[in-house]
């Protein structure tokens, strides 16, 4: 990973590349459940590699490539919302289970995905999400939510423990 950070300094036009490949479809489905819509995904995905162009010169001093391209993501998803002015909340039941369809899931199992994440804090679903549909590690998760690795670690713990019960209703 490194390596990755000191070629996107050097401005190598491969490593970008092979950033936005092995990322981009991850960071855009992330950012369409983070901000409601598919198209505003795509606009703050393209931002985000803008801002990785522009500031290429700060991969100097990054360890993890990948947690700070999502720490970049996250930061222009918010710069979105104060844009617009504008309350943008998690998406709607429907295309939380598109969404999760999308991923690959059977019908019946993005049905229950979707409704146990509703189910979830914000911040606790955000975390969630980056953990199993975007496969972050906890540190990863940790550089880009801005907490610490073990505050990361028990707030998953609990949210998947808080859960529990109700699935395996639903699992019924």
């Amino acid at each position: 990973m490194h390596d990755l950070a000191a070629r996107l300094a050097r401005g190598e036009e491969a490593a970008f590349a092979e950033l936005y490949d092995a990322c981009a479809d991850r960071l855009h489905h992330y950012l369409a459940v983070r901000l409601g819509s598919h198209d505003s995904a795509s606009d703050v995905l393209q931002a985000t590699f803008l801002r990785v162009v522009k500031s290429r010169k700060r991969f100097r001093h990054v360890e993890n490539p990948v947690a700070y391209l999502f720490q970049i993501a996250r930061n222009e998803a918010a710069r979105l919302g104060k844009r617009r002015r504008a309350n943008v909340g998690p998406l709607p039941f429907e295309d939380l289970f598109a969404l999760a369809a999308d991923a690959g899931e059977n019908a019946d199992d993005a049905e229950v995905i979707a409704a146990a994440l509703a189910r979830l804090s914000e911040d606790d679903r955000e975390l969630v999400e980056l953990k199993v549909f975007v496969e972050l590690t906890f540190r990863e998760i940790a550089d880009v939510m801005g907490m610490p690795q073990g505050t990361v670690a028990t707030r998953y713990r609990r949210a998947l423990e808080s859960l529990r019960p109700w699935l395996e209703k639903q699992m019924r």
